[in-house]
Parts: C-alpha cells; structure tokens; sequence
C-alpha cells in the first residue's frame, strides 16, 4: 500500500519527492534541537518523564498522507514534517511540560483533544505546533527559523493507546466495524480511569513516606519486626539525612536488596547500622570524596552514605562489590566503626 502512495506521488508530482529530500536534514536537525531545548529544560526544573523522543516524517508516511487527504499545497498543510513526542508518567505534571513549552518556543497552535466532546473515539492527548523563536541567534538556528515542529505530550497510556491504534489502522471511530466500537470506548475509559489510579497512587505513596518521615522525627522506634520496603527506607534516609541529596528512584531498590542479603532487613537493622559506621563514612568521604562528571568534588547522596556504611559493616559486601583502591580505603578508617548495638 505504501508503495502504491509512493508511486502515485512520483508519477503525478515528482517535485514533491524532490523537496521532500531537500528538506529531510534540516527537519531532522530541527526535530533534534526542540528535543534537546525541552530536555534540558525539564532536568533543569526536575520535571520526571517516561521518555521524549524526537522523529523526522518519512517519505513513505509523506505520499500517504498527500494521496489520503489530497492537500493542494502539501509543504504548507503538513505539519509535522518534524515532531516530538513527551510521555511522562502522572496527570499533574501536564502543567509543568505546558509552561515550558509554551515558554521555550513559540506556538502556532495548541490542542487538547482531551477536550474534544465530539471526539469519543480514543484516548487524546495534547498537541502543540511550535516554532523556535527568535530570540536563538546563531548560524545553527538560522536554517530552522519559521520552521514548524508538532511536539505531542502524552502520558504512557495515552502513548500504549496511540500506539495500538495506529496498530489497528484505526484513526478515527468511522473506520471502526460496530461491532468493536463498543468495546474501543469502553477501554479507552479504563485507560482514562488508570491514569487517574496511578496519580492516586502516587499520592497516597507520598502520604505515606511523610507518616513514616513523621514518626521518625517523632522519636519512635523504627521498627523492627517485619523487613523493611522500598517507601520506608526513601523516608528513613530523607529524615537520618535530610541535608544531602536523595535520588531514591535511582538507588534505594539495589541498595534495600543489598542491604537484606548482606544482614539487615528491618529498618531498626537498617539504622543501628548507619549508626555505627556514620564516623567511618564521613571520615572517608572526607578523604576520599566522590566525584561528579566534571571531576569535581561532592558529597555522597543519602543512598552513598548508607552504601559506604555497609561497606564497613559487611565484609562480605565489600569483598563481593569492591577492590583495589576502594578496599585500602576502608581499612584507614576502620578504627571509628563502633560496635553495632543490638
């Protein structure tokens, strides 16, 4: 079928294939400068996503789209020649990729078609036209100048939807038999009811790990009957050591299986631990301080802290992860390990 679009196009318009190939690497270079503008701004601003990826249209889905919707002036009613694609993970953080969006580029359109009455078919999502603006100065910005990129900002089931649907071929409910239609809406209802669950969840996740964060500032005991899990330990690290860094999501599930092979499986283990060697780990982060990726000297995140106190703790552990150097350090400082209370 591809082919036939193709074809027809050659046969009828060739110049549009030729155009198309004379703009193909200055989409692409556009495609890759929206992505990286939007990159950089949600680390700057901690926004967390999925995934934001960045494609060119092709020549194939080109032809297709002439020959299916018989534009009359193709290059100027196409538009997403470039495109970019944001999937983040919870409803409230929308608002977030909105404002940088909107201020980041200009836009030359915005739709919600989550809001679309009319359109029950699907699971919508919001979609941008955006130009760079002018404010880029500079020859790599000059070439991209009034150039338009669709940037689509989904969550993950609203992009597993997408994905499925362009799957099926269908594109809107017309082109859905009866007899599917039903069920089609019925699921991109509970798509729609998922990611409201997933925010609920979310929160109550968070509501939680204050609780625990609570109790610990508190002065109750940390418990010490059933193994600990992932949302007590992120809280016990955030309290024990509330002015370093912590990047739970990135550490705190290795290090939890670490720390319950290794021996200390309740959050009391987990503590008592931290406390006997807390000298030790900062006598060597002192000496021997980590590094970032300009090789500059930092601090250990909370969950470094409580890896380098396993280290003295466990022998086992750090015979099984480390060596060389790692191990010479450990034994300089070993003398202010205190005795593990029990």
């Amino acid at each position: 079928m591809t082919n036939q679009y193709l074809n027809k196009v050659w046969q009828e318009n060739p110049s549009y294939i030729r155009r198309f190939y004379d703009n193909l690497n200055t989409n692409e270079k556009l495609c890759q400068e929206v992505k990286y503008i939007l990159s950089t701004e949600m680390k700057n601003s901690d926004i967390k996503i999925a995934h934001i990826s960045s494609r060119g249209k092709t020549l194939e889905s080109f032809c297709e789209k002439i020959c299916r919707k018989s534009y009359q002036n193709p290059f100027d009613d196409i538009t997403d020649f470039a495109g970019v694609r944001i999937v983040y993970l919870y409803s409230t953080t929308r608002k977030n990729i909105e404002a940088i969006i909107e201020n980041k580029f200009d836009v030359v359109e915005k739709v919600d078609k989550t809001l679309i009455d009319e359109e029950k078919f699907g699971y919508g999502a919001l979609h941008y036209l955006v130009k760079i603006k002018n404010s880029h100065v500079g020859a790599r910005y000059d070439e991209l100048k009034n150039r338009v990129c669709e940037i689509q900002v989904r969550t993950i089931l609203q992009d597993a939807w997408a994905i499925v649907a362009h799957h099926l071929s269908y594109k809107q409910e017309s082109d859905v038999p009866k007899e599917l239609r039903r069920k089609l809406n019925a699921l991109s209802g509970l798509f729609e009811t998922a990611d409201d669950q997933f925010e609920n969840i979310r929160d109550a996740r968070q509501t939680y790990q204050s609780e625990v964060q609570k109790s610990i500032f508190d002065g109750n005991e940390l418990p010490n009957q059933e193994e600990a899990n992932i949302d007590e330990l992120e809280a016990y690290l955030k309290s024990r050591f509330p002015e370093r860094v912590h990047e739970g999501h990135n550490g705190v599930p290795e290090l939890l299986d670490n720390l319950k092979t290794y021996g200390y499986s309740t959050l009391s283990d987990i503590g008592a631990m931290i406390d006997a060697a807390i000298d030790a780990v900062l006598a060597t982060e002192a000496g021997f301080p980590p590094t970032d990726e300009n090789n500059e000297d930092i601090q250990y995140n909370t969950v470094g802290l409580a890896r380098t106190a396993l280290c003295y703790m466990s022998k086992d552990y750090l015979k099984d992860n480390f060596e060389g150097s790692n191990l010479e350090q450990i034994k300089i400082y070993n003398h202010l390990v205190k005795k593990l209370k029990t």
